[in-house]
């Protein structure tokens, strides 16, 4: 009787725990517009992942975009590749694409690799 009760009072601590908020990824915020439709806002967060030079761009929802930057051309490319990045025309100081119905929005000196 007393293995039915912890066991029990182990699973409702699980479930406790699965209400609460993991901390936001580390990186900075960048402007994305997530979804068919949506208005660009700063709601996305830039991961530079420096063992792999990866960057992973994170939705608000939890979802997220990996990337890395093409060797040869230089050109950001989807990691996990099932929707291509499409470019978009914008000013200098920042790079616009979309990746399906995602579009994002970066300051190209986020981008830059760091000078050496």
């Amino acid at each position: 009787m007393s293995l039915r009760i912890s066991s029990a009072l182990g699973c409702l601590a699980l479930l406790a725990g699965c209400g609460s908020e993991s901390p936001p990824p580390p990186g900075d915020q960048v402007e994305c517009a997530v979804g068919a439709g949506a208005d660009y806002s700063p709601v996305c967060t830039l991961e530079k992942v420096a063992a792999s030079g990866e960057l992973v761009l994170h939705h608000p929802d939890g979802g997220f975009r990996r990337l890395i930057r093409n060797p040869a051309t230089g050109a950001l490319v989807p990691v996990d590749g099932a929707e291509p990045l499409i470019p978009e025309d914008t000013g200098e100081g920042a790079v616009q694409f979309a990746v399906g119905a995602d579009r994002y929005r970066i300051p190209r000196t986020l981008l830059d690799p760091p000078s050496s």
